[in-house]
């Protein structure tokens, strides 16, 4: 009853708009016709009304009203103060589109040169509708699904197993390939390059961090060997293509610095253990214990430091630890959401809901916190409170589609970070080969 209520509203609107449309349109016809109607500086410019009331980016929109003129040079529309693209004109109508990103806010229209410019404002406002979608901004294999590593301009390169991501201070996005190496996205020139491949100890990096100064770039590395290397650090200084030994310890599959202390913690899969990393002495001290032995997890910060998520990948649940201020450590964490060792896809609230192998997460403004769930091909939102609900993706189909947010394919996606700026999300969508993403418009 309601899905029908709804299609039923959607309907009459779209008749509401072509009905103003056509009524413009026969109003310029009718001015064709006659001598051109100019505007009057001398009389006050009128809006009755607009259509629609509610739309996104490239909404049609009519504007009713009388003296606007039909010399589009003298004649500014915004909507909530972002000028809209003003496609035609009449003196009793124009014919707008509304522009990207306006949010709520009123409508404007200023007709006039110069000193000599008139302003009506609507009494209502106009409704911002934003439009998640997935796209891919980067990546593609051939007509077999074959791909290879390339590096070159947007156009031309290819990931195979794009895993894990971070960005820099600038925006620009430092992508770990699984068992490949590091890979380094720069937006601004949007090409893609190559900063070292795994080898000489260095053979399973899982994990990216930045420290609070962009100074150090910490990257874990999975092995087994107690003596072997845990965590490099890469700088600026060689551009993040030389990594130094850091850490050693066996089987760390995740690590992260706290984002304003800079206080460093990673795991031991092998006991489930987590520890602190002292910079000072370089020395390691065991905070505490996760669960069992061949617990294999990931350590996730919030953005105000207040609280990390640990993520664990092969156990479907996700936990949360509290960081003590005074004492600058991670507490023990209790279950959060998901079901340990109980995987599945069923969206609820806490231990009720299912995951299947989440991995990488991002926060968002409000702390909401989007994990991309492997093997249900989709990315699942988790609120503070935690509900749980699947955001992008279709659950438990692989497949590559983009599109609307439920209609979008994902293949195993595995990496995912978002960028508050511009309110989007990139993806590393492994089987895919692919860096998608979600954005609001």
């Amino acid at each position: 009853m309601n899905k029908n209520f709804t299609l039923l509203k959607v309907h009459i609107r779209i008749c509401l708009f072509f009905l103003a449309l056509l009524f413009f349109l026969w109003g310029c016809k009718k001015e064709s016709g006659q001598a051109k109607q100019v505007y009057d500086p001398n009389k006050p410019i009128e809006m009755t009304r607009f259509l629609p009331d509610s739309g996104g980016v490239g909404t049609q929109m009519v504007i009713e009203g009388g003296n606007f003129g039909t010399d589009t040079s003298m004649i500014k529309v915004f909507v909530n103060d972002k000028r809209a693209p003003l496609i035609g004109a009449s003196t009793s109508a124009l014919y707008v589109l509304v522009p990207s990103r306006a949010n709520n806010g009123l409508v404007k229209v200023q007709v006039g040169k110069g000193d000599q410019v008139q302003e009506t404002i609507s009494k209502n406002e106009f409704r911002y509708l934003f439009r998640p979608a997935v796209s891919t901004l980067v990546g593609f294999t051939d007509k077999d699904g074959r791909t290879a590593i390339v590096d070159g301009p947007f156009e031309k390169a290819q990931f195979e197993e794009p895993y894990w991501m971070t960005f820099d201070q600038n925006k620009n996005i430092y992508l770990l390939e699984q068992r490949r190496g590091l890979r380094f996205i720069n937006m601004a020139k949007r090409e893609v390059k190559t900063l070292f491949r795994t080898g000489k100890g260095m053979d399973r990096p899982r994990t990216l961090s930045f420290s609070p100064d962009w100074n150090t770039l910490y990257v874990t590395n999975d092995q087994w060997d107690e003596r072997g290397l845990s965590t490099a650090a890469l700088t600026p200084a060689s551009g993040f293509t030389e990594w130094n030994s850091l850490i050693y310890n066996r089987t760390t599959n995740g690590g992260a610095a706290h984002p304003q202390t800079g206080d460093y913690f990673y795991n031991s899969y092998v006991k489930g253990e987590v520890f602190k990393w002292n910079k000072e002495n370089n020395v390691s001290e065991l905070l505490f214990r996760v669960d069992d032995n061949n617990w294999e997890f990931n350590i996730q910060f919030a953005p105000s430091g207040d609280f990390a998520y640990i993520v664990v990948v092969n156990q479907h649940y996700i936990l949360k630890s509290r960081y003590n201020r005074q004492t600058r450590k991670l507490e023990a964490p209790v279950h959060f959401v998901g079901g340990r060792g109980r995987a599945g896809h069923n969206d609820g609230v806490g231990v009720d809901a299912r995951f299947d192998q989440p991995h990488q997460g991002a926060f968002d403004e409000n702390d909401n916190f989007y994990v991309a769930d492997i093997f249900n091909h989709c990315i699942r939102k988790i609120t503070p409170e935690g509900v749980v609900s699947t955001f992008a993706g279709r659950p438990r189909s692989a497949g590559y589609a983009d599109g609307a947010l439920r209609d979008a394919q994902f293949d195993q996606p595995y990496g995912i970070i978002y960028d508050s700026a511009t309110g989007t999300f990139y993806v590393a969508d492994l089987i895919n080969r692919r860096i998608r993403t979600i954005s609001i418009e």
